[in-house]
């Protein structure tokens, strides 16, 4: 059987091996769902001058928002990839959710899931919200995610073998990205960073 090789923190068999769970980790997600914002008004008769937003309050709404949404998009299209692999050369449909290093990372990660080759199977959760340390910017939000693997697996096509060391894992840990809107006005998933060190 083919050793693999992970990025974060899987089978201590070899160094291939612990790379592709690390990538594992580090790619996989269910999509992240996007925050609700609604407002409730009362019916007193006659009510205090309303207060307007201010132009803060604004600006951290619409970005926040829109920000969780790029990065469940990111997470659904990297599962979809991390599930087949083989399937099709998956750089372009990434190349529309993220760029940079972000872009860069799971397109290695799926390709060294391609070389083995294997795929993942079952489910991975998400609590992602925006990073309360960094104060979301028109054009940029900082999201900050527990993600749960401890529903999935990493098995070899071949013959269906797990390649996951869940013993030595870290089934559940702190995640972090960058979205950022483009000159397009697009959002992407610029930088991801897992913290193994932090779980949650």
């Amino acid at each position: 059987m083919a050793m693999i090789s992970y990025v974060h923190d899987r089978p201590a068999e070899s160094t291939r091996r612990r790379r592709l769970a690390r990538a594992r980790q580090h790619a996989l997600a269910a999509v992240a769902g996007a925050s609700l914002l609604s407002a409730c008004s009362g019916t007193a008769p006659a009510p205090p001058e309303p207060q307007m937003p201010t132009v803060t309050s604004t600006h951290e709404i619409a970005p926040s928002a829109a920000g969780i949404a790029a990065y469940g998009e990111f997470w659904r299209v990297s599962e979809l990839a991390f599930a087949a692999p083989t399937a099709q050369d998956w750089e372009a449909e990434l190349s529309m959710v993220a760029r940079g290093q972000a872009l860069t990372d799971v397109v290695i990660e799926v390709r060294n899931y391609a070389s083995v080759p294997a795929h993942v199977e079952g489910a991975i959760t998400h609590d992602a919200r925006p990073d309360p340390a960094l104060a979301p910017q028109p054009d940029r939000v900082a999201v900050l995610d527990c993600i749960d693997i401890s529903g999935s697996t990493l098995v070899a096509d071949a013959d269906g073998a797990v390649l996951d060391d869940q013993a030595s894992q870290t089934p559940r840990y702190q995640y972090r990205a960058e979205v950022v809107r483009d000159a397009s006005g697009t959002w992407l998933v610029e930088t991801t960073a897992p913290s193994l060190d932090q779980p949650c």
